[in-house]
This record gives structure tokens, sequence and C-alpha cells, in this order.
């Protein structure tokens, strides 16, 4: 999905990377085609899926597979809420590998399986979500994402670096060894915020 509307691309382009040309040959697809029991043994990637358009959620809803790769953002920059919720429901996440990102973006690598039988979770809808969770305790978010963000939530996450979520100010400062580490690597000077409530920490859901 996609193409070069609003921009230079047109039909040779793409909305993102606009006169840029592909590595290889791309072919216009859509969701429904991922329900093809051709595809059934083979993989998903969604790799940055537009954000806050339905295209994420559409081809997990189609896609007939067991295995779901995803790069991108968590309740951030790519893809959207009702694709979030998804995933809680119905799938298991087996591997979160890190990823060089820009100093504006935190996104990752995850890799997911299907529940047993197709099942989704028992107990109705998911609450929970699937990645997001405070890096001392192990609190998980909720599928909420916060409207307002400097307001109290589950979780709060560091502005500088993106990675750190804390759901307290004391397990903020227990994590304070870790999250110095998360702003080694993506080389930022700053030191962690000390001010948990402050306008460095920003609540990612409620």
């Amino acid at each position: 999905k996609g193409g070069g509307k609003g921009g230079k691309g047109g039909e040779s382009g793409n909305t993102f990377h606009g006169e840029c040309p592909p590595w290889g040959p791309v072919q216009r697809g859509s969701s429904a085609l991922l329900a093809s029991r051709r595809f059934r043994r083979h993989a998903l990637l969604l790799c940055y899926p537009p954000p806050r358009a339905p295209m994420a959620a559409e081809c997990l809803a189609a896609f007939c597979g067991d295995t779901v790769v995803h790069v991108g953002e968590w309740l951030g920059d790519t893809g959207s809420a009702a694709f979030e919720a998804s995933l809680a429901e119905g799938w298991e996440l087996t591997r979160r590998l890190p990823l060089p990102c820009w100093g504006d973006t935190a996104e990752d690598l995850t890799i997911w399986r299907r529940r047993g039988g197709g099942v989704p979770r028992g107990g109705g809808a998911a609450a929970d979500h699937p990645v997001l969770r405070c890096d001392s305790c192990g609190k998980a978010g909720s599928l909420q994402p916060a409207t307002v963000r400097d307001k109290p939530g589950l979780l709060r996450r560091c502005r500088y670096c993106r990675l750190a979520c804390y759901c307290s100010a004391a397990c903020a400062q227990r994590g304070d060894a870790e999250h110095k580490k998360c702003h080694a690597v993506r080389m930022i000077g700053a030191p962690p915020p000390a001010d948990f409530g402050g306008p460095e920490y920003h609540t990612c859901c409620v």
C-alpha cells in the first residue's frame, strides 16, 4: 500500500521518498491479497506502517499466516491504536530487538506468532499493551494512548531517548543506571531527567 499521493513521486515514487527508486521490484497490492492461502507459510513484514492509518490493522486482519514481523514505534509515529490492540488480542510476542534509530524516533523490530489455533486471548478484549511496560517493575501499560501528555498516567516515557518508560518516580529512580545506558547508546549528552512529573517525561498511555 502506498503511492505518490501529495508528493513528487506520482506513480513512480511513494509518499515518503518521492523520486527515490526502489532497490528491487515492487508491486502494488492490497490487504485482501493476504487472505490467499498461498501466503499461509509466509511471514508478514510491516515496516514502518503509516501512522494513524488503517493499513497495518487491515493487513493483520486479512493475513492468513502465523508469523508477523513489525518494524516501528509503539504509541508513536507508526501504525494505529487499532493495530496494536489486534496484536495484543490475537498474537504472542516472541522476540523484540533494538534497532539503530534517528534521534527523534524509537522504533524496534518485533516478531509475533499467532495464538494457538487462531484463538484470541481469553477474557475479552485485551487491556494491556503488548509491548510497553515499566522498565523497572514490569507493570504493563494500557492500550489507551494518552490524549494529554502532561498529565499523570500508567506509563511515562523519557522525552530525550524515547525508550525509557516508568510507572512511578520510585521506578524511574531504580532504573537510573539502565536509563543512562539508553542515553549513551543514543548519544544524548543530557542525563536522565530527575523530575518524573516534569515536562522531560510525557505520558504515553493512560
